[in-house]
């Protein structure tokens, strides 16, 4: 299904780092979707799963972790923008929810993955982390996890990944990106101002890097073995028709990573946002 024929095009106002905007949207004709609708496979269908599993209760971590240092913000500029970054988090976690009641009706175990992930991620290990390391380390995480979805929001746009989704899955999917670029180094800038402490952003890095990998390819197995259409010789198929995407992905998210262990690193060093910017007219 083409998207552009199927959908109506938005009127979006343009991707602005200095003054990001909360855009409310209305994404068609996901009820019907199919059980595979990422290239009609598997594999990548049900990584994509996953990120719709961990984004909801994700984004509301994101939120608390940095409304729990608003009040020290005192740049009025900075303190726009993390009114804007809460507003694009509630409306991304909006839509993702509504993704899940659609796999809900495809009979796959979301209730039990968003239960076991609300326990261990925000129940027992963050709150345990917090216990050892103090309350500023919820916020570093956060910024390690901006980090990892602006990046992989930069890498998918760039080689147009988001094309191989059907329908307006699509442009949900885009339009998620293009707001990560928008707002990827309000977290980054909330924790430099509560704290320039280079220990504590690379130990919140380090945890976002096991969380967002570990929690990701474990729903993605755990999808792939509940599907009841996925066979071992399909799952080797898929697994093997998904590799171009990962050429594309691993190496540069990789480079990015990398890169956050620079000690005068920044968010916006790695740009993306005149490709977020072109990127969001075509929805």
């Amino acid at each position: 299904m083409n998207a552009s024929t199927e959908t109506k095009k938005r009127n979006l106002k343009s991707i602005d780092a200095n003054s990001p905007t909360v855009r409310k949207m209305n994404f068609e004709g996901l009820e019907d979707l199919p059980d595979h609708y990422i290239a009609n496979n598997s594999y990548l269908t049900h990584n994509v799963n996953a990120y719709h599993v961990l984004f909801p209760e994700g984004e509301r971590f994101f939120i608390k972790s940095v409304k729990a240092f608003a009040d020290q913000v005192k740049d009025p500029g900075l303190s726009n923008r993390v009114k804007a970054f809460i507003g694009q988090e509630v409306q991304h976690g909006k839509e993702h929810e509504k993704i899940l009641e659609v796999l809900k009706g495809q009979h796959r175990p979301i209730d039990l993955m968003v239960k076991i992930y609300k326990w261990t991620a925000f129940s027992f290990f963050l709150p345990l982390f917090e216990l050892i390391f103090g309350k500023k380390l919820k916020l570093a995480v956060t910024a390690g996890l901006e980090h990892y979805t602006a990046s992989m929001a930069e890498v998918s746009i760039r080689h147009q990944l988001h094309e191989h989704a059907y329908g307006d899955m699509r442009n949900l999917l885009l339009w998620h990106a293009c707001e990560e670029i928008e707002h990827k180094s309000v977290a980054y800038d909330v924790l430099q101002t509560v704290s320039k402490s280079y220990a504590l952003r690379i130990l919140g890095f380090i945890i976002a890097s096991f969380m967002f990998w570990g929690y990701s390819i474990a729903f993605q197995h755990w999808f792939l073995l509940a599907d009841k259409k996925v066979s071992f010789r399909k799952y080797l198929q898929d697994l093997n028709n998904s590799r171009e995407f990962g050429r594309k992905l691993y190496p540069r998210l990789a480079e990015l990573s990398l890169l956050y262990f620079k000690k005068d690193f920044h968010p916006d060093q790695t740009g993306g946002y005149e490709l977020a910017n072109e990127a969001l007219i075509t929805i």
